[in-house]
């Protein structure tokens, strides 16, 4: 800890590196949801505030972004806290949903959550419904690994916060690798100890957050959940196979570029977190070669130029 006059003067060095800030964000969820905030970010640049921080647990996802001006933890230290009380703009920390406890859910959103988030940071005007990441050529290099290599997830479990209800079957996604292993090499990201997918190059458990964006932003396309690397994908413009299933609908998370199968059920969207009176009908109704499909048509666009949904706020 700094005291006394040094305080002042390295509060001083620090406003004449940084200036001081317009904006300070942060978002008290998983990863996808941190990466979100970069929406935020881009906006408020475009609109002549550039000196927006973030306060983030995953800094490795706004390193090199040219939209935000400091990454600081939400753990930092008496000095850095002392600053930003002192000399910080408005903190903004959005959500998107009502959680109700009691039954295990969140009220479902009545429009993509990157507008809700936008507007609650009182952002208006046009806006880009898509997150960023932004990778150095070496990294970009490393993530180079097979000729038309395509990232795939076998489950979400190892994400902080776990929802059943966003669960497909490892055993339909070992089909869909089955079927197209002789067209593309298959990259599987993710936890260690998620179920194994015979058949890919296994990368569970291994890489850092940037190597997977990396590995993603190489690839034909990436299969998997409604989640972190689906957001992850969008942020390095890799399109994406998502099976949605019917917790939550497209149109509240996801992206127009993408192939998002949804299940048809009287409950959807439902927003539950991890139990399901209906058995999950609405994964069940989405088969392996549903996705098998959907995955040659996303490839089909591979190079074209990824669509961004855009509101008007």
């Amino acid at each position: 800890m700094i005291s006394g006059w040094r305080r002042k003067l390295w509060g001083l060095s620090l406003l004449v590196r940084h200036g001081k800030p317009s904006t300070i964000l942060s978002f008290e969820g998983g990863l996808g949801d941190q990466l979100l905030l970069t929406t935020l970010a881009r906006e408020f640049r475009q609109r002549g505030k550039p000196r927006v921080w973030v306060s983030t647990y995953a800094p490795d996802f706004f390193a090199g972004n040219p939209d935000i001006q400091r990454v600081v933890s939400p753990d930092s230290d008496d000095d850095e806290c002392w600053f930003i009380t002192r000399f910080g703009g408005r903190t903004i920390s959005p959500t998107y949903v009502s959680h109700i406890p009691e039954e295990r859910r969140d009220t479902p959103p009545s429009k993509h959550v990157l507008a809700i988030m936008c507007e609650q940071a009182g952002i208006s005007g046009s806006v880009d419904l898509r997150p960023y990441l932004y990778l150095t050529d070496s990294e970009m290099q490393k993530g180079r690994l097979l000729e038309k290599q395509i990232a795939i997830q076998s489950t979400g479990q190892s994400s902080k916060y776990f929802m059943w209800t966003k669960e497909w079957y490892p055993e339909r996604f070992q089909e869909v690798v089955d079927a197209l292993k002789n067209r593309f090499n298959f990259v599987q990201v993710g936890g260690k100890d998620d179920p194994k997918l015979e058949g890919t190059h296994d990368l569970r458990g291994q890489m850092s957050l940037r190597g997977t964006a990396a590995v993603l932003a190489n690839s034909v396309l990436f299969v998997g959940l409604v989640g972190s690397l689906m957001h992850l994908a969008r942020a390095v413009d890799c399109r994406a196979t998502i099976v949605y299933g019917g917790r939550e609908l497209p149109s509240q998370s996801g992206y127009p570029c993408n192939e998002n199968l949804t299940g048809q059920t009287s409950c959807s969207p439902c927003w539950r977190y991890d139990d399901c009176p209906g058995q999950r009908a609405c994964m069940e109704q989405i088969t392996s070669k549903h996705v098998i499909e959907a995955v040659q048509r996303c490839a089909s666009k591979h190079n074209q130029p990824l669509e961004i949904e855009q509101s008007t706020l």
